[in-house]
């Protein structure tokens, strides 16, 4: 059985520094054999905040894999970000926005939905390209025999509680490339709320980890236990600066 801690939303900028040493502590306790970070590691992409999220990750005391989410580029000085949006991620965190974390058995397959521009106004939206998909579904295949989770920060179909927000451009597509894989789950945040959706593969959602924006729940994070392929989570939620199991369950 492989087990992964599953963090999402960080926010550095934004964040809870309270929470930062105790959740370290927490997840070296449970002992999972990797950490998934599913975007948003910082709040305005400032060298500053991606200084703090390095460091962090640079701590954390198992191999970690990481995605950008829309945070994680430039918002406000344009030209950048429409030329280099991911410049300062690769600067800072890593040169690759889409790695592949190989554990005994299991590929952790990272996707970046970042999108510099929408056609719409929800710039935050994502989407999948159609040549970022066809990359995807060769790196799949390079993982053939090994149980597929992949990591992406946007949800690829939001749960029925999630009407107003925009679905990331070619969603359904890139969904239907993960099921014709056979992806046991795929990890995402975006959203500030812990929930599975019942796609195929199941879309597990996770809250907010240290970012101070929690719609109305606790700061959390997930352990993800991938057994054959069988996906099990728990859920660990923050109350004061005390890290514990969650009493309600998401299946």
């Amino acid at each position: 059985m492989i087990r992964i801690a599953h963090l999402s939303d960080l926010h550095f900028g934004a964040h809870l520094p309270e929470l930062v040493a105790p959740l370290m502590a927490d997840i070296a306790a449970l002992a999972p054999d990797a950490v998934a970070i599913s975007g948003d590691l910082t709040q305005r992409a400032d060298p500053v905040e991606f200084a703090q999220a390095a460091a962090f990750l640079e701590a954390l005391p198992v191999p970690f894999l990481a995605v950008p989410g829309n945070h994680d580029i430039p918002g406000t000085a344009l030209l950048e970000r429409m030329t280099d949006p991911r410049g300062r991620w690769r600067r800072y965190i890593s040169a690759a926005t889409e790695p592949t974390l190989l554990l005994p058995g299991v590929a952790l397959i990272g996707l970046d939905t970042v999108r510099r521009a929408q056609a719409h106004l929800d710039w935050s939206a994502g989407g999948v390209s159609s040549a970022r998909r066809m990359r995807l579904e060769m790196r799949m295949r390079a993982c053939a025999g090994r149980v597929l989770v992949v990591v992406a920060h946007h949800p690829l179909c939001h749960p029925p509680w999630e009407t107003g927000r925009a679905v990331p451009i070619g969603a359904d597509a890139a969904l239907a490339s993960l099921a014709q894989a056979g992806v046991a789950a795929v990890l995402s945040g975006h959203l500030h709320r812990v929930d599975r959706v019942a796609t195929v593969p199941p879309i597990i959602l996770a809250g907010s980890t240290l970012s101070h924006r929690t719609k109305g729940q606790l700061n959390s994070w997930m352990l993800v236990e991938i057994d054959g392929t069988a996906v099990r989570t728990s859920l660990r939620v923050a109350e004061g600066t005390t890290w514990r199991a969650a009493e309600t369950v998401v299946a």
